[in-house]
């Protein structure tokens, strides 16, 4: 069948094969909570999986020093042994990315991938900005790895919640200050 939904609530997951299209939003419709709430359909991803979990990626990247994107850190959360959401609260679990890339990729094409996610997210948080047309100063993004190992971006939060990883969340402290300094440097500039 070629299509698949997967349902999670608070007992566990539920998969549901449908041969058609319309078999698939009707049983979108049947589990839906409230009927007159918009809905978005994504296109599924295959993520990579450790032990059979997937994985995702949560990048933070914050302005420096000079007032200049810079990745902070990159942590990685894994599903639950029956979920299909990398939370935390849902049964996920925080793990080392380039641990789990160098599973499932083996450690050279581990490397090649942390490094373009590395790049990418610089990019992305660049191109954020100029579109939002806003200064913004962090911003943390959650993406995905496929089984071929092609990156996948989900979304990006410009408040973003404080990193579980202590060596994130002390860096991100003092890249804080950092650009916080650079903003007063760049004020006194202006009014001589």
């Amino acid at each position: 069948m070629p299509y698949r939904l997967q349902v999670q609530d608070e007992k566990g997951s539920s998969t549901y094969h449908c041969s058609t299209l319309s078999r698939l939003w009707l049983r979108v419709r049947a589990n839906a909570k409230n009927q007159s709430e918009p809905y978005i359909a994504q296109q599924g991803i295959s993520l990579a999986k450790v032990n059979g979990r997937p994985f995702d990626l949560r990048a933070l990247v914050q302005k420096n020093a000079d007032g200049l994107w810079e990745l902070t850190g990159i942590g990685a959360r894994m599903a639950g042994s029956s979920s299909i959401t990398t939370h935390v609260p849902r049964g996920g679990s925080i793990e080392d990315p380039e641990r789990l890339l160098a599973a499932v990729f083996g450690p050279e094409k581990a490397q090649q991938v942390f490094s373009k996610v590395r790049q990418t997210v610089i990019v992305l948080a660049s191109r954020i900005e100029r579109s939002a047309r806003s200064r913004l100063f962090e911003m943390s993004m959650d993406l995905g790895i496929d089984e071929e190992g092609h990156m996948w971006f989900f979304e990006a939060n410009s408040k973003p919640m404080k990193f579980d990883e202590p060596h994130i969340r002390k860096k991100s402290l003092e890249r804080i200050f950092q650009y916080g300094q650079y903003i007063h440097r760049r004020r006194q500039q202006e009014r001589r």
